[in-house]
């Protein structure tokens, strides 16, 4: 073009590329009207209140006047009422139940008794201890937890941040304590204890560490390395590329990709191998928490910038395979199989990654409706998922309680892990 240098078109490029803003289209009212990631519309809100506050009236009208709410029975025998009791007094929490109301008081009472006897006669097992861990410092934060609690010094956390009476952080210890003696050493991963590993236990014991670590309990620095290495390892090796999508906050422009991440998702056990939803989930919440627990309140001389990279692309590759394979109407790779309790993780996923969309997908309204039109009309959630042959019978406690816990976005979150650097031509 005559009279214009190579170099002034280039800059009036660059100016259009980045300026594009200045040059206004009008913007229409579906646009002005999109809804915020993450926030239901006043009608689906209005659904999702009345959704926690239904259940939670039927877990109550579940629970015996002993306190003891739930258990599964299987072939005539009654099992996990310590972890099936504390999932259902999470969820009541959660649905607005305070500490100081019976129902979550008597349930606690019988919890300390029935753990108790169990200790005594070696029954513990990883589901109910994990989760207790989880219900004992819900039940004591109160309505307003500390995130990181008051520090003694700079970088050194309280002694009792959550401020747990002197006999229920006792408690606290000695189940962290359980919790650690009984993991696999090699692996830093779980069982029944006594079974061979699995996904699932680990995932429910690290939520319970996350819990009692954050209360003040003590762990040491190196069940969390060896179990991030252990799930890192796990992941599957290779996956298909999937664009890492930044949604523009902007009306007038389009959402943009920023590079690719490969679609690596987890199974329930290392061999065979079959990645599904719920179990990639496990395995993004257990290098999380592994993160969390290695950089705060000061980084473990044990995780060095490389083992982070990993870390952290191991996540985002996670998430990748979430999107890859979406789907709220059921857990992806098992069809209807424990389905709420993916859900649960994939809340719990997505909040540990600071994620209000997955992709394109806004995974909490997208999920919020799917439960809410599944709720039944006394208030329970159904899905039959211990139910099959009449073998394993009182799935409906528990099915309730995860869908409590994902319309309530119960879990508390912490720092974002971060997304490794990517670039367009990854």
């Amino acid at each position: 073009m005559p009279g214009i240098s190579r170099h002034l078109l280039y800059a009036l490029f660059l100016g259009l590329v980045v300026f594009g803003g200045a040059f206004h289209r009008s913007v229409t009212a579906e646009e002005e009207e999109a809804p915020e990631p993450g926030v239901p519309s006043p009608e689906l809100q209005k659904a999702i209140d009345k959704a926690i506050d239904t259940g939670v009236e039927w877990l109550k009208g579940e629970q015996s006047p002993n306190g003891a709410l739930g258990g599964v029975t299987a072939s005539g025998d009654i099992h996990h009422e310590i972890g099936t009791g504390a999932l259902a007094g999470l969820a009541l929490l959660a649905g607005g139940v305070a500490r100081g109301e019976s129902s979550v008081d008597t349930l606690y009472a019988y919890l300390v008794a029935k753990d108790k006897l169990f200790a005594s006669a070696g029954g513990r097992s990883t589901y109910d201890t994990g989760i207790l861990l989880m219900f004992l410092t819900a039940y004591w934060r109160g309505e307003e937890p500390k995130a990181e609690g008051p520090r003694t010094r700079p970088g050194r956390p309280a002694k009792n941040p959550c401020e747990l009476p002197a006999d229920a952080k006792r408690w606290l210890q000695e189940l962290t304590n359980w919790l650690v003696r009984v993991r696999k050493p090699a692996t830093a991963t779980w069982g029944y204890p006594a079974h061979r590993d699995d996904h699932s236990n680990t995932q429910y014991a690290f939520l319970g560490l996350r819990a009692a670590r954050d209360c003040g309990a003590k762990v040491p620095s190196q069940v969390f390395i060896q179990a991030a290495k252990t799930f890192m390892e796990r992941q599957e090796p290779e996956g298909p590329k999937v664009p890492r999508i930044v949604k523009s906050t902007d009306p007038n422009m389009s959402d943009y990709v920023v590079g690719h991440d490969r679609a690596r998702g987890w199974s329930y056990m290392p061999q065979p191998f079959l990645a599904t939803g719920s179990m990639t989930t496990s395995g993004i919440a257990v290098l999380a928490i592994c993160h969390d627990a290695l950089t705060r309140p000061e980084r473990s001389s044990l995780y060095d910038s490389k083992m982070e990279r990993e870390l952290t692309g191991s996540v985002a590759d996670g998430f990748a395979w979430l999107d890859k394979h979406w789907s709220v109407r059921d857990n992806p790779g098992l069809g209807p199989g424990w389905h709420l309790y993916y859900l649960y993780g994939l809340e719990r996923a997505c909040v540990y990654g600071g994620h209000d969309l997955l992709g394109r997908h806004d995974w909490y309204v997208e999920g919020a409706q799917v439960l809410v039109q599944m709720q039944a009309g006394d208030g329970r959630w159904s899905t039959g998922t211990m139910d099959s042959g009449k073998v394993f019978l009182g799935s409906d406690v528990v099915d309730t309680a995860w869908a409590i816990l994902f319309l309530a976005r119960s879990t508390r979150p912490m720092p974002p892990i971060p997304a490794p650097v990517v670039t367009p031509g990854d």
